[in-house]
């Protein structure tokens, strides 16, 4: 059983769970965002953000986690080779694709390869 809570920012509610993960995908915006990211101490640069918008995308076309190899695919399209890899995704989020699914506001899920 997951135990939640709710965080009241600028008077907008949102319910996340005990590890701030966001439970409902609709009310994120980029205030909770920037909360989850601060909560794991995670300072989101330009790349971050964009990242971030690409797995948004990626579950709202395709309804469904996208892979990290997908997101780096997307990130090598927006972002330039040299910024598409494995390495660089990971320089972004250490702790790996649930970490930017954490920060994107996407539902947990299982192992993402």
């Amino acid at each position: 059983m997951t135990l939640s809570h709710y965080l009241e920012l600028n008077g907008k509610r949102y319910l996340l769970s005990d590890n701030n993960h966001l439970l409902d995908l609709t009310l994120w915006d980029t205030q909770i965002r920037d909360y989850i990211a601060q909560s794991i101490d995670l300072k989101l640069s330009d790349d971050h953000v964009k990242v971030i918008d690409l797995i948004r995308n990626s579950y709202t076309r395709r309804k469904k986690h996208p892979y990290v190899r997908v997101v780096t695919a997307d990130m090598a399209k927006e972002m330039g080779p040299e910024k598409g890899t494995m390495r660089y995704f990971y320089g972004l989020f250490p702790k790996g694709i649930h970490q930017a699914f954490q920060i994107a506001g996407i539902p947990v899920q299982g192992l993402c390869f």
